[in-house]
């Protein structure tokens, strides 16, 4: 990434955090209000569509607000935090390798089906997908592994701006769980530390977030929309074009309440991909 070009005291430091994670939940929550008020008045013939247009409004308008602050408040640049379009090569074969090696073993331990939908059906599946995915792992990407890392490696050192994003991204999720357990809020926080370390020495190798964000959004796309749905036959739900279902209930191959993103499968996959960013570059 860029050179940092400030240097805020700690009291600054954490109100900046604070105020570009409140930007975050804002551009969804007035993109969400927004939309619900237009379409209560306005019927769609489909539910994918308002998924699609909600989607790509809270995307523009959490972008918007980042780059608003960053400009206008801080008279800083989005580089400067390293928000710039630099995807390299290796960058789009890792987007590739941790979906495909994670559904690969959960097909080989589960049942692989393919679900009955019409062509029309599955184009606005794909695109409310891409909406989806785009959408959390762009303007996720910028808040932790843009604005809350630089801000941390600025006032302390890499270390710190790499593990409490990631801590902290582990627990932002804890909400989403559909049951609470406590096996299962550990393994989402370890599990939610990982991959947050794994997309943070991505955006340091990178030297971008355009490579974690490409990563994010790729392993979203097939892992949490209803491209593919991974679960067991009782906590099937929705209409996804494929679906794989695995016959054991083990905390550690569901990710309990969470869902597969914190198997231990999962997990492994991105412990591979950390160890690929680590290998240290041919001179």
């Amino acid at each position: 990434m860029n050179q940092t070009q400030y240097n805020f005291s700690t009291s600054k430091t954490l109100v900046n955090i604070l105020v570009y994670f409140l930007l975050f939940l804002a551009g969804d929550l007035f993109s969400s209000i927004s939309f619900d008020l237009l379409f209560s008045f306005v019927e769609l013939p489909s539910n994918a569509l308002y998924v699609i247009l909600r989607m790509l409004g809270a995307l523009l308008l959490t972008a918007f607000l980042f780059w608003l602050y960053t400009t206008k408040g801080l008279h800083l640049k989005m580089k400067d935090f390293g928000i710039t379009p630099n995807i390299k090569k290796w960058g789009v074969l890792i987007s590739v390798f941790l979906p495909v090696f994670v559904t690969a073993i959960f097909a080989m331990i589960g049942k692989f089906e393919v679900n009955s939908l019409s062509a029309g059906e599955i184009c606005l599946i794909i695109i409310a997908s891409i909406l989806i995915a785009l959408k959390s792992g762009i303007t996720e990407e910028m808040l932790f592994r843009g604005y809350i890392m630089k801000l941390l490696e600025s006032r302390w050192n890499k270390y710190i701006a790499i593990l409490i994003p990631s801590f902290l991204f582990s627990l932002v999720h804890i909400p989403s769980m559909e049951t609470f357990t406590v096996s299962g809020v550990l393994l989402l926080i370890i599990s939610g530390t990982v991959v947050g370390i794994m997309f943070s020495l991505v955006s340091y190798k990178g030297k971008s977030i355009s490579n974690s964000a490409l990563l994010h959004a790729a392993w979203n796309f097939i892992m949490i929309t209803d491209i593919l749905h991974i679960t067991t036959a009782q906590g099937t739900y929705g209409s996804p074009i494929f679906s794989i279902i695995i016959s054991s209930d083990n905390v550690f191959l569901t990710g309990a309440g969470f869902g597969i993103e914190a198997s231990i499968i999962a997990i492994i996959g991105y412990i591979l991909v950390c160890g690929f960013v680590l290998i240290p570059k041919k001179k």
